[in-house]
């Protein structure tokens, strides 16, 4: 049950992310998501930047950390350093809510405290999930028990890095050069996707005949060792 709550609260932050902002750019008729950032939509002086923050930044970011501490629990059993780096991922997601960032021209004002705030929380967010990343590639290639997550670990990771260098390195790229808020919006989609692919495959049975995972027993509430002779 528990990886089946992991998953939902992953694929409700991508779902209120998105829908929030298709939302909020369909009602400014200035906005147009392939070449404006994200962050403009919740910018001081914008219209509903507010309801933005909150819908657009606030409730996915609090959905990933309840997700990534899903993840990690299942993994760990405790609150280890990968629980601490995909709480705080998500935590630092939410946070760029908290700080707006302060646009002029269509710029942001970086010398402002709350832009600089906002640009915190952005690197807080993406530092913890490439950390945490590195501890769960690690983890489940050093942990036989985790075997059957490998091929997720992979997709997931790799898919969430090209859109991650598809988003720094839009400049670079002929499609995306003048196209930077498409560029952002892939990053996007690989970062839930990341959430999505790892909590879809621990939601899933470890082996085809249904053993028994790793994880907090529902009966006990203790960690178990998983797949075993001894536990069937």
């Amino acid at each position: 049950m528990n990886e089946r709550r992991t998953l939902v609260l992953g694929a409700a932050a991508a779902g209120v992310f998105w829908v929030a902002l298709f939302a909020f750019g369909a009602a400014r008729s200035d906005y147009a998501q392939f070449t404006k950032a994200v962050s403009e939509l919740g910018a001081f002086g914008a219209p509903h930047a507010l309801a933005w923050n909150l819908l657009g930044f606030v409730t996915p970011g609090l959905l990933l950390a309840a997700c990534g501490a899903g993840i990690a629990t299942t993994l760990e059993g405790r609150r280890g350093a990968l629980w601490w780096l995909l709480v705080g991922g998500g935590l630092g997601f939410a946070g760029t809510g908290v700080f707006p960032a302060v646009m002029a021209n269509g710029s942001p004002v970086m010398l402002a405290p709350s832009t600089l705030g906002h640009v915190v929380m952005m690197l807080l967010s993406s530092l913890s999930g490439l950390i945490a990343t590195v501890l769960l590639v690690r983890r489940v290639w050093c942990d036989p028990r985790w075997t059957h997550l490998r091929t997720a670990v992979v997709v997931g990771t790799l898919l969430a890095l090209l859109a991650l260098a598809a988003n720094v390195f839009h400049d670079a790229i002929p499609q995306l050069m003048h196209r930077p808020g498409l560029a952002q919006r892939i990053g996007f989609v690989g970062h839930f996707l990341w959430y999505l692919i790892i909590a879809g495959r621990l939601a899933l049975p470890a082996t085809q005949s249904g053993a028994r995972k790793p994880g907090l027993s529902p009966e006990t509430g203790q960690f178990v060792s998983g797949n075993s002779a001894e536990q069937r």
